[in-house]
């Protein structure tokens, strides 16, 4: 059975986005917050990433 090695990203952004959060709040729902912006910030991150590899292969 072969695992798609993305599936480990989800776990992976969930406790370095709550790790950070931590760090930076003391409260619950302060560290949610931060974690799901922090979260989304990431995923943004190397989405534009991703979309600059795909335009850079499709010219050379």
């Amino acid at each position: 059975m072969k695992i798609n090695f993305l599936w480990y990203f989800l776990p992976l952004l969930a406790s370095v986005s709550l790790v950070y959060a931590g760090t930076r709040q003391e409260r619950m729902r302060a560290i949610l917050v931060q974690a799901v912006h922090t979260a989304v910030w990431i995923v943004g991150f190397m989405a534009a990433i991703a979309i600059i590899l795909q335009i850079l292969d499709a010219f050379s």
